[in-house]
């Protein structure tokens, strides 16, 4: 059995409960109940008599917070070390609260605390602005989660075991965990304030419906970067972008349209599962023949820091060079899609397409969306 990865949101549950006993703090919590993470540097002294009292009180109570103590049950129940990964709301309590967290637990053998403010901190993930909510908090989470997870990188089995806690922070997100906790065969855990029974939700069996990610790649495509004039865009392909809204796809701020927090979990949960491209039917054709070159696109291509920094430019070409072997690839890309054109397993063939012309406009119009599982 591998560590467990229990990923905790993390709210202000121990703030409260110290109130429920003593009120020394009380008129420091007051004043920071409400601020912004952006205010932590100006607000050093409440912070620090704050931070002193709960570590103090917490010491020796393993039901200070709803986040310690289903981190301890969580440990009891698997019998096994785990890695905690805390997350924070963009506000001064919520980091404070991980910080007391990260220090409870700094002596305990079993359960190693990670929180890094400058990544852990999840900017917009607040309730004050529902707008910047979910068209910048959720989607920021999500990313920071995938981060957790390995995702995007070389590293196999993203979300193996992977926990989603989420006994502790905002009560508006946990509908989203528990479909990104779904969609990655992931477990929930969760744990009652008052009570000390640990709840542990299996993996749910959910099924990416890939045809409509397929069918409708440009639009989300496009609603993954996000669309400044959407009322325009959706004119002139209102039957996709009409369907996409009823599927849940599509959240709006005014007149600006981004890939909502659930669609944007099922197309990152897709990206790290398939290496998506786009590519002339002649290319595939070819490309699928050469085992070499689909072992680079699964394994090495696929990462946009990885692919950028094996590229040269030659002639009117970018060609990924593998290095110490015979295999190139060519390829663009435009508006996020990643576009091949020509792959070789011999470098003197290679080496003599690199004098011919590029037509990317006519290689556009030719491609269509390829899936290879990763």
């Amino acid at each position: 059995m591998g560590m467990k990865k229990v990923i905790t949101t993390v709210g202000t549950s121990i703030f409260e409960n110290y109130l429920n006993e003593r009120n020394d703090i009380l008129t420091h919590y007051k004043a920071l109940k409400d601020k912004h993470h952006k205010d932590w540097d100006n607000q050093q002294d409440r912070i620090n008599i704050i931070r002193k009292s709960i570590i103090s009180w917490s010491k020796h109570r393993e039901s200070a917070s709803a986040e310690l103590k289903s981190l301890l049950k969580i440990q009891e129940y698997f019998k096994d070390d785990i890695d905690a990964y805390l997350l924070s709301t963009d506000s001064i309590t919520s980091r404070l609260a991980a910080e007391v967290l990260r220090e409870w637990f700094i002596d305990n053998k079993h359960i190693k605390i990670n929180f890094d403010p400058s990544n852990d901190v999840i900017s917009k993930l607040q309730v004050a602005n529902y707008d910047d909510l979910k068209s910048e908090g959720l989607p920021n989470l999500i990313n920071r989660i995938n981060l957790i997870a390995g995702v995007g990188t070389d590293s196999p089995g993203y979300f193996k075991d992977i926990i989603f806690n989420i006994s502790g922070g905002y009560k508006a997100v946990i509908p989203y965990l528990t479909i990104m906790a779904a969609v990655n065969a992931c477990q929930i855990a969760y744990i009652f304030e008052d009570t000390d029974t640990l709840i542990l939700i299996p993996p749910l069996p959910v099924r990416i419906d890939f045809d409509i990610f397929e069918i409708y790649s440009d639009q989300i495509a496009l609603l993954d970067k996000g669309i400044e004039n959407y009322k325009k865009v959706k004119e002139s392909n209102f039957q996709e972008f009409a369907l996409l809204e009823q599927k849940g796809m599509v959240e709006q701020v005014n007149n600006y349209a981004f890939l909502s927090p659930v669609g944007k979990i099922f197309y990152e949960k897709i990206k790290g599962q398939y290496f998506l491209f786009y590519a002339p039917d002649d290319v595939y054709h070819e490309l699928i023949k050469q085992d070499d070159i689909i072992r680079i696109l699964k394994t090495k291509f696929r990462d946009k820091n990885h692919r950028e920094s094996k590229t040269e430019k030659k002639g009117e070409h970018r060609v990924y060079d593998d290095g110490n072997n015979p295999n190139r690839i060519y390829y663009f890309e435009d508006h996020g899609r990643c576009y091949i054109y020509k792959t070789f397993q011999s470098e003197e063939d290679a080496r003599d397409f690199i004098e011919s012309s590029i037509d990317k406009n006519t290689i556009i119009k030719k491609s269509k969306l390829r899936r290879l599982e990763v």
